[in-house]
């Protein structure tokens, strides 16, 4: 593959050394730079939630900002934007991550506050009720959403009762049942050193390493090895939840078809991308040539897949143009995927769609914040260096493979049609219309 160069992966490698009491730490010094990142990834997710436990994981994960020991409700936030720094977290079916950017001589602060809430939090009760309604909000936005919504109603569709299949926020149900007692017993079965990759990258000191080992070696009082993570499955397509998915939401028809996708280790998840990439990977691609630039059927169109550990969803997305009847674009749609099996791309049309995949990360992993937690995630849920080794196989890939993954991951048989429609002026916006 041309004009791609796989040494810039090297951003995002390093070996882990592995501390006496589990943690994993990563470090990936950037000569020159002024800051440092600090990404601390516990393999805790929606998927280690027991079935009375939905939304824990993330409820959890905003509440590891609402005090601990040494640091009182607010505290971490008014820190953290006294020394000009950032910080955020996101919770995934997979994992949670935690980081913190500050200036170089200020970096040793977020090592403190990943200690200090590691081994153990306030969870004060008022806290708990003012997040618990935090999070309630979020429900609500989701659920008026066009795209949130129908991703959702699909995703349950393609997973069924995995745990893939469930909103990460959990439900109004699930949350309002959820207290204390409950995030105190998630965060001890999970956030555990041993559970845990540190990656600090940027303008490290030479005993960068030596200053992690001070702030998190050691027994961590209170937090000891964890439980081995629940073994679960990958999720299984069954064709009898096939079928469509129609919400009424907002003024404009949203398409998404939806089919199953292997997990990112699967040697088919790259042929699948480049698949999805010939489809919808610039203006040149089959999808965004026919039907947004020279029969505007759609005014964008977009596809995707999921990189979720056991097996994700593969996605193309499209917005109708004005007067353009829903059941004429989705044919369109569906036309030009089934035809990516019949007629793989040729040396110019794979060419550009591996440029546009590797483009695209590289463009993402300029922050380094985007790097160390590349790097964390890689090596919580992979390997070290898996990102380079899945664009050495992008850079190998053949037209045929690509060809064969479209056959294999998106055939009819295990496709889910969802559309976002305009609300009836006779119905109640925002309810689930029709399921076939």
């Amino acid at each position: 593959m041309t004009a791609v160069d796989l040494r810039a992966l090297d951003r995002v490698a390093g070996e882990a050394e592995t501390l006496d009491n589990g943690l994993r730490v990563v470090l990936l010094p950037q000569n020159g730079a002024e800051s440092v990142v600090v990404a601390l990834c516990y393999l805790a997710g929606s998927r280690d939630e027991k079935p009375d436990e939905c939304g824990l994981a993330h409820f959890l994960e905003h509440m590891m900002f609402k005090g601990s020991a040494a640091y009182e409700p607010g505290a971490i936030d008014r820190l953290t934007q006294g020394l000009g720094g950032t910080n955020n977290a996101f919770t995934s079916h997979d994992a949670t991550l935690y980081h913190f950017q500050f200036e170089r001589g200020s970096w040793q602060e977020a090592l403190r506050i990943e200690s200090d809430r590691m081994r153990g939090l306030s969870l004060l009760p008022a806290e708990v009720e003012l997040e618990r309604e935090v999070i309630l909000e979020e429900i609500r936005m989701v659920e008026d959403d066009p795209w949130d919504a129908l991703e959702q109603a699909v995703a349950g569709r393609v997973f069924g009762d995995h745990p893939y299949g469930r909103s990460v926020l959990g439900t109004r149900e699930s949350l309002r049942a959820l207290d204390a007692g409950a995030l105190r017993s998630f965060h001890c079965r999970h956030y555990r050193p041993g559970r845990a990759v540190l990656v600090c990258a940027g303008g490290l000191p030479s005993d960068a390493m030596e200053r992690v080992e001070a702030a998190l070696g050691g027994e961590l009082t209170g937090a000891g090895s964890g439980r081995p993570r629940a073994s679960i499955g990958p999720p299984v397509f069954d064709p009898g939840r096939g079928g469509r998915v129609e919400l009424r939401r907002g003024e404009t028809p949203r398409l998404l078809i939806a089919h199953p996708a292997p997990g990112p280790d699967d040697p088919g998840y790259v042929h699948l991308r480049l698949a999805l990439a010939v489809l919808c990977g610039g203006r040149s691609s089959r999808v965004q040539r026919d039907l947004v630039e020279e029969d505007p059927l759609a005014l964008w169109a977009s596809a995707a897949v999921t990189g979720h550990r056991l097996g994700g969803m593969a996605t193309l997305t499209a917005e109708a143009a004005p007067g353009v009847p829903p059941e004429r674009l989705e044919e369109e749609l569906s036309v030009r995927i089934e035809a990516l099996a019949d007629r793989p791309p040729d040396a110019g049309e794979l060419g550009r769609a591996k440029r546009i995949l590797f483009a695209d990360w590289v463009f993402m992993h300029e922050p380094i914040a985007e790097r160390a937690m590349t790097a964390a995630l890689e090596q919580a849920l992979f390997r070290p260096g898996f990102s380079r080794d899945s664009f050495r196989a992008l850079a190998d890939a053949t037209g045929s493979e690509v060809a064969g993954a479209c056959a294999a991951w998106l055939s009819a048989e295990t496709r889910v049609v969802g559309w976002s429609l305009p609300a009836a002026r006779s119905g109640a916006p925002g309810l689930l219309d029709h399921v076939d």
